[in-house]
């Protein structure tokens, strides 16, 4: 096998030698043992390939002598073409020369046949050539393979080479080489070229392929744009599709719009369906429990979640009316059919106890009488039930004629009665006996009491809205009329108008399918608030949760199926819709929580976005980790007439001026002051701290800002002034050394270098004139002021070299001016206020420097205080309303809400907006 191994390598190096690689083969070199066919006459075949060649190259070893092959063909060779142009290659054994004789040394030779060799020798006499390639076994035998440009396999090839081509053996090896020389040249160019093919090739492929990319990425924010803007336009009829239609479109790429309309999608209402037509709901005490009236009954929802959690037992009729009593163990209902129904109320669990007759053919209201154990219901005339024993109701007292409707004030000692001629207010005495106390004189087919004020509102068929003031129920006096709209005609509905709980927002209906808020805060002058629109049917009754900040209303919105199977439903009032609108005051908003104190400062937030200060007598508010803000212990305010407070960056230091007070706020519930509290006559100074809590600046009376050193919060250190500076809005660029303040003439804004705080250095001045400069924000990294002016205009500045600041962009979306600026502390995000009451947000960076992401809210009442929470997962925005409203940002726990908020997209809904894609539910 060595042998053969030796030969094939002897083959190759032959047949390749000198050849240039484009070329064929100059010689063929036969083997027997590999280039012969399957034959039945190897003798002759052997013969035949012998008679072509010219050269005959023996292997001599032991086994090439003993073997008669090798015999035979050295024979052969002799006879036919004697012992001439026969080289032997020496491989194994010994080969001894005996110059002398002029031939092999036979008792020492073993590699060839002896007798052949002689008759050869004897044909061609002399010393025959032969080349050792001993070297070339050995190495095959221990390493392997031997590489066909090995140095001793060219010159032992070129020693068989040269006589068969008549050169010599150098001419043939100097061939050799160059011809090696010009192949690695070429092959090395050639390398080159394919690399320089391959790079251009793979930077051609990566062009295209981010093309593509950036291709289907501008496809994808165009159809998630498109989808945002298709949300927008349907979040009133089908809230559930809007935000389906929303988590898709942030699923396809996470546009500005996509993302505004998340923040925003707040105000989309959120819908319970009954299963008949509803008529009526109502909100338990606590405002966990929303009761609906259909035509089978009354079904319980947990108001939270929107889902079902019981439904009334007994008697199956078609609901007219509901109500909780006050105590929240009682619910009871009022049928067409003139019967009031009681049911105990133990957690979600409800148990029928009585079902009484009132004598009328149906019932259009009932409300229990405060804490006082009546149930007043009406009709054409009002009933008084006596429900001391739940279980044996019993009729107390029966009105005169009355009319329609009917309500009942907060502390049950007055009855209100609509009808034809008038409204007849009624006292109500603690055994349910009823005498007149005054009239109206407004023909009305709906009345309700303000929770608190002697107020009362009532509503004529043309739904135009009174005011009254009834402090002296015998001398009524007109307040103010709310002119209505007259298509609305169900005229029987009990609750077509409804006060909210704190008795400054009512609630109407109006038009076929709409709702209108107003804000009687001064029932004199009402404004007009949010009008609500969605319902495909007239709207036939409202309500407020007891925290008014949920507005329900009713509508046989049957249309409105939640499966593809409802689609094909002939009848559109299969089923009944309840309708929850997110409400502040008389304002659709998108806000997650408020608490009910403003202004904020631009730093109000406590340690980790957990607690709030608010107010000019100012309230601390826990609003993390609780399920709706909780106050704590008020700080003592140094200022006689309050304090804006500011929380440091790490929460752990509460802050206020002038003079500067703070206090320890590690614990919030238990404020520990660190400085002198004793009242001053002054305050209400902005405080406003550096990202890194080190250092503060204070506005003071003089007009000028004053820096803090507090690192050491209990020996706060005052290291200087910014001459030339203005109270107001003041900026710190992040972590850096860098303030931004106002010029007294609000022309310009000043940036200050603070590398020594103790002596401030004016670095370079920001012009906004003819516009005057009104607020200030700068980005996280520090590097970006963004300025808000008299015009509208926000003005981004690149403050990344304080000694040479250049603009970077401008937008001009507010229609005025701009009073409030508030920067996310981590992302691109900017959220900005003007005087009109517009709250909007902006992503960042990026060629356009402002991109307007969303209108989160519009004519908020003399807005006051923009602020992050330090994680960025809140926005507060605080109002002349004394309100402020806390926004969560958190991308994720919203799109989570969406999809618990909605029934999931059907597929026939699915093809109508995105035809081109497979199926694929977002909420899946």
């Amino acid at each position: 096998s060595l042998d053969n191994a030796v030969a094939a390598a002897f083959q190759r190096g032959m047949e390749n030698f000198g050849r240039p690689w484009y070329r064929p083969r100059q010689l063929r070199v036969f083997r027997d043992t590999t280039d012969l066919h399957a034959s039945g006459d190897l003798r002759g075949d052997i013969e035949e390939a012998l008679g072509r060649s010219a050269w005959l190259i023996v292997m001599a070893s032991p086994q090439a002598a003993a073997s008669d092959w090798v015999r035979a063909e050295i024979d052969w060779w002799t006879t036919h073409h004697g012992g001439e142009r026969m080289l032997i290659a020496w491989t194994d054994g010994t080969l001894a020369w005996d110059r002398a004789a002029q031939d092999f040394d036979w008792s020492r030779t073993d590699a060839l046949p002896r007798a052949e060799l002689e008759r050869a020798l004897t044909a061609a006499p002399g010393s025959p050539r032969w080349v050792d390639l001993r070297w070339l076994r050995d190495q095959l035998d221990t390493d392997g393979p031997v590489p066909a440009d090995d140095p001793q396999l060219v010159a032992a090839v070129a020693e068989f080479v040269a006589p068969i081509q008549g050169r010599s053996k150098a001419e043939l090896i100097g061939h050799h080489l160059r011809l090696k020389r010009r192949r690695n040249r070429l092959v090395a160019a050639t390398v080159v070229v394919l690399c320089t093919l391959l790079v251009a090739a793979t930077v051609l492929g990566l062009v295209a392929e981010d093309r593509r990319v950036a291709a289907t990425e501008r496809q994808l924010a165009a159809e998630s744009r498109q989808l945002a803007a298709e949300a927008a336009s349907i979040e009133g009829t089908q809230p559930d599709l809007a935000r389906q239609l929303l988590v898709q479109a942030y699923r396809l790429s996470h546009t500005e719009q996509a993302v505004g309309a998340i923040l925003g999608s707040g105000d989309i209402p959120r819908v319970l369906r009954t299963e008949g037509t509803s008529r009526a709901v109502a909100f338990s005490a606590d405002g966990r429990l929303t009761a609906a009236a259909f035509d089978g009954g009354v079904t319980l929802y947990d108001t939270e979640s929107g889902k079902a959690v019981g439904t009334t037992d007994g008697p199956r009729a078609s609901m007219r009316a509901v109500a909780f009593s006050p105590d929240g163990t009682l619910l009871a209902a009022a049928d067409f059919d003139g019967r009031v129904h009681l049911w105990s109320l133990a957690g979600k669990q409800l148990k029928h106890l009585a079902t009484v007759a009132t004598g009328d053919d149906f019932l259009s209201s009932l409300a229990f009488a405060g804490r006082v154990p009546l149930l007043v219901v009406a009709s054409s005339r009002v009933t008084v039930l006596d429900i001391r024993d739940p279980r044996r109701p019993k009729v107390a007292e029966v009105s005169k004629d009355v009319g329609a409707g009917s309500d009942v004030s907060r502390d049950g000692r007055l009855v209100a009665a609509a009808g034809d001629d008038g409204v007849r207010v009624m006292r109500l005495s603690a055994s349910g006996k009823l005498t007149s106390a005054g009239t109206l004189k407004d023909p009305s087919a709906v009345v309700a009491f303000a929770p608190n004020d002697p107020l009362l509102a009532t509503a004529d068929e043309d739904h135009t809205v009174r005011l009254w003031d009834i402090a002296d129920p015998e001398r009524p006096r007109l307040r103010s009329v709310l002119n209505g709209e007259s298509d609305n005609t169900s005229v029987l509905a009990d609750r077509l108008i409804a006060f909210a709980p704190d008795g400054k927002t009512l609630a109407t209906a109006v038009g076929l399918n709409e709702v209108q808020l107003w804000d009687v805060s001064d029932p004199v002058r009402p404004e007009q608030g949010s009008r609500l629109s969605g319902h495909t049917s007239l709207v036939n009754c409202l309500a407020f949760t007891p925290d008014g900040r949920t507005l329900a209303s009713t509508a046989p919105d049957g249309a409105l199926a939640r499966s593809e199977e409802d689609e094909g439903k002939a009848d559109g009032y299969a089923k009944g819709t309840v309708r929850l609108w997110r409400v502040l005051g008389a304002r659709a908003s998108s806000a997650s929580d408020s608490v009910p104190a403003a202004p904020v400062s631009p730093q109000p937030f406590g340690r980790d976005g957990q607690f709030i200060v608010a107010g000019r007598q100012s309230t601390l508010w826990q609003v993390g980790g609780v399920p709706e803000p909780r106050r704590l212990p008020q700080p003592r305010s140094a200022g006689q007439g309050g304090q804006l407070y500011t929380f440091s960056p790490d929460g752990r230091t509460l802050a206020a001026g002038y003079p500067l007070r703070l206090w320890d706020a590690s614990d919030p519930s238990r404020l520990r002051p660190l400085t002198d509290d004793r009242p001053v006559d002054d305050g209400m100074e902005p405080v406003v701290f550096r990202a890194d809590g080190a250092l503060l600046a204070m506005a003071e009376p003089s007009g000028q800002f004053r820096l803090w050193e507090v690192s050491d919060p209990a020996h706060p250190r005052a290291r200087s002034t910014l001459k030339g500076s203005k109270a107001g809005p003041v900026a710190f660029a992040g972590d850096r050394d860098l303030v931004a303040a106002l010029r007294p003439d609000d022309t310009s804004v000043q940036l200050w270098d603070l590398a020594r705080p103790d002596r401030p250095v004016r670095a370079d001045v920001l012009r906004t004139a003819p516009a005057r400069a009104e607020s200030l924000a700068a980005s996280a990294d520090g590097r970006t002021l963004y300025v808000g002016d008299s015009r509208g205009t926000i003005t981004a500045w690149d403050i990344t070299e304080p000694h040479r600041t250049r603009q970077l962009g401008a937008a001009t979306r507010h229609s005025e001016a701009v009073s409030h600026l508030a920067a996310h502390p981590d992302k691109g995000l900017l959220v900005s206020g003007d005087r009109k009451g517009d709250v909007r947000l902006w992503a960042t960076g990026g060629p356009a420097a402002l991109r307007e992401a969303a209108l989160l809210a519009s004519d908020v009442e003399l807005l006051d205080g923009l602020a992050y929470s330090p994680g960025g997962g809140t926005i507060a925005v605080s109002s002349g309303s004394l309100s402020t409203e806390l926004w969560h940002t958190d991308i994720d726990a919203k799109l989570r809400e969406l999809c618990a908020d909605s029934a999931s997209i059907t597929e026939s809904q699915w093809k109508q907006y995105l035809p081109e894609r497979p199926y694929d539910p977002p909420c899946a």
